[in-house]
């Protein structure tokens, strides 16, 4: 009769949990990607009080992470230190807004009639499906949606003129505007003219035809339409005392 041999494999044993340690700065990474959003965003308003226990608990780390997202949100502009020590969403200044046309005047023409001679095959088929992407979203008129998508563009835009100082000089300048746009976009329910998307689809028709040009052009008719948008909602026809257009033209002409 024959004999049954057992088997000399061990019974397999359950797989051993390994604790994954949380490498150095994922804490403040974190927290910083969230709180830029949350300001970026409006939903912590200019001027609302960043207590560092308080958003401790928030994210579930300790001081440490959420004091280094404060230092990077204040290197950049959005975060403001105070005497006392304590952080604050830094408040939005009026003086400023001027700068910010000027800023972000310079950066659309410039991106738009660059990549209107550099742009890449993908990088044009790219901006066509934004656009689209675009259209359907602005049926939702989702604030957050809208404030992100126009950044989204321009810098896809810049990307294409093939200059990484343009990239990074219209990153922040939108950064910095997408507060204005939101606080704009508040203020009118979240709609917005379906002229500032054609006008999107005249830069990308510009770009797709190599006319540098008709971009350039393209691009500032999409920020007078923003600026007159804002200028009427936010300023009630002045800006520091001066028409907006009167802004304008003074920054063209330096």
């Amino acid at each position: 009769m024959p004999t049954t041999r057992k088997s000399s494999t061990p019974a397999s044993k359950p797989p051993t949990r390994v604790a994954v340690k949380r490498s150095r700065g994922f804490g403040s990474a974190f927290v910083y990607d969230s709180l830029r959003d949350d300001i970026l965003s409006l939903r912590l308003q200019p001027g609302s009080l960043l207590d560092e226990t308080e958003l401790a608990e928030r994210f579930k780390v300790s001081r440490s992470p959420v004091r280094e997202a404060l230092i990077r949100l204040s290197g950049e502009g959005l975060v403001q230190t105070l005497r006392n020590r304590s952080s604050i969403v830094t408040p939005f200044d009026v003086a400023t807004v001027s700068s910010h046309v000027s800023a972000t005047l310079l950066m659309y023409c410039t991106t738009a009639r660059l990549a209107a001679i550099n742009r890449t095959p993908a990088q044009l088929q790219a901006l066509q499906a934004m656009l689209k992407e675009h259209r359907a979203d602005m049926k939702r008129a989702e604030l957050a949606v809208l404030v992100s998508n126009n950044r989204a563009f321009h810098i896809a835009i810049a990307e294409a003129a093939g200059n990484s100082f343009f990239t990074a000089w219209t990153t922040a300048v939108l950064d910095q505007g997408q507060r204005l746009m939101g606080m704009y976009l508040k203020g009118t329910g979240g709609q917005r003219s379906d002229a500032q998307l054609n006008d999107h689809a005249a830069i990308v028709n510009a770009i797709a035809k190599g006319d540098p040009e008709a971009a350039e052009l393209a691009a500032r008719d999409d920020a007078m339409i923003l600026f007159d948008q804002i200028n009427s909602h936010l300023f009630k026809d002045s800006l520091i005392g001066q028409p907006l257009g009167a802004l304008l033209s003074a920054s063209q002409r330096r």
